[in-house]
């Protein structure tokens, strides 16, 4: 790296209590001071604004959320002219505000763009009347375009990028910290991982949790605001907890609403479970087409008679441990942070 280190800012959407930028940035900064490179980290809102503005049973109200993050974020764009690169997280803030595009690429010597979620759709906390005359709804699509380098987070999104220099950077897992449990549980478990925003992606697989009463259901994360038609253990979702509660599923499931915006979803329940051991069903949708081959690594259930056809068939002990060794071992090739880190640290290097 020389005398002087890259001086890398990264710009995230959200603090480090939301998944995307854990796993997008924050579990990478080991790995890159350790390279040389010096790293700060920026997010639009505090952990503590964050907390109080979308914390459990907590309905987001996008105009404080606005005025919390468009005065933080224009700081830190006004001081990102020190910095060799600006790494853009998702979104320059959770409503595409005009100028603040045109700020970042007057002051920012080289930009990278990563995005995980189809945020070029559109803005996650949309302006409302009568501020919409402020919005810029091509904002992200435009970041894209003026890129030095651009990550997608899976191969849709990469196809949605339009910008030549763009890399397939996938997300992927700490396999060291989400590794298999010493010994397989005895109660037949089904579990889920996720917040309240995609608990609502249960639905497919519903009826099928409904008509399975001898199993044991397992939501982490999904919170008490949702009516579901099937009995389950309810956990809240934490750090400290997270890895020790996958290792008590049985079967990890992941169910998807077949939309654009689940399309650019980058299956990152998928890689929890099977990183742990745990055998996936998932819905055949979006980038766990990448990561599952049926009845090899995981199941695809696309239908209430397939989810139930996979959860009767993985009751067998025998199947599952081959289901989810050969999960484990798709995730440690393919999807670790281990191999992934050296790869950031050569795409970061390439732009300036």
């Amino acid at each position: 790296m020389g005398v002087n280190p890259m001086r890398v800012l990264f710009l995230t959407l959200y603090p480090e209590a939301a998944a995307s930028p854990r796993y997008r940035v924050g579990q990478f900064l080991p790995h890159l001071r350790a390279e040389g490179l010096d790293c700060t980290v920026a997010s639009a809102v505090t952990p503590d604004q964050y907390g109080r503005l979308t914390g459990p049973g907590r309905r987001v109200r996008p105009f404080w959320y606005h005025a919390a993050e468009s005065p933080r974020r224009l700081m830190q764009i006004m001081g990102s002219r020190g910095f060799d690169v600006v790494f853009v997280q998702k979104a320059i803030m959770t409503a595409y505000v005009r100028g603040f595009l045109g700020l970042l690429r007057r002051r920012a010597r080289r930009i990278v763009y990563d995005f995980d979620d189809a945020v070029h759709l559109a803005p996650p906390h949309p302006l409302r009347a009568p501020w919409r005359i402020l919005e810029e709804r091509e904002q992200v699509s435009e970041l894209i375009r003026c890129a030095n380098l651009v990550l997608a987070g899976n191969s849709w999104l990469a196809q949605e990028s339009k910008n030549p220099n763009t890399v397939v950077f996938p997300t992927v897992v700490d396999t060291d910290r989400f590794s298999p449990a010493p010994q397989s549980a005895e109660t037949y478990r089904i579990g889920w991982i996720g917040s309240p925003s995609t608990a609502p992606c249960l639905k497919p697989a519903a009826e099928a949790l409904t008509s399975s009463p001898d199993s044991e259901v397992c939501l982490v994360g999904a919170g008490d605001a949702h009516d579901f038609p099937f009995k389950a253990d309810h956990r809240p979702w934490s750090y400290d907890t997270e890895v020790e509660l996958l290792r008590t599923f049985s079967v990890g499931i992941m169910p998807l609403l077949k939309t654009d915006w689940m399309r650019g979803k980058c299956a990152l329940k998928a890689l929890q479970y099977m990183a742990c051991g745990v055998p996936c069903i998932a819905t055949p949708f979006g980038a766990v087409r990448e990561l599952i081959r049926h009845g090899e690594n995981g199941f695809f259930a696309d239908s209430t008679s397939e989810w139930r056809d996979a959860f009767e068939r993985l009751r067998d002990p025998e199947l599952r441990r081959r289901i989810g060794q050969a999960g484990r071992a798709t995730v440690e090739a393919r999807y670790a942070l281990s191999g992934a880190a050296p790869r950031l640290v050569e795409l970061l290097e390439s732009v300036v």
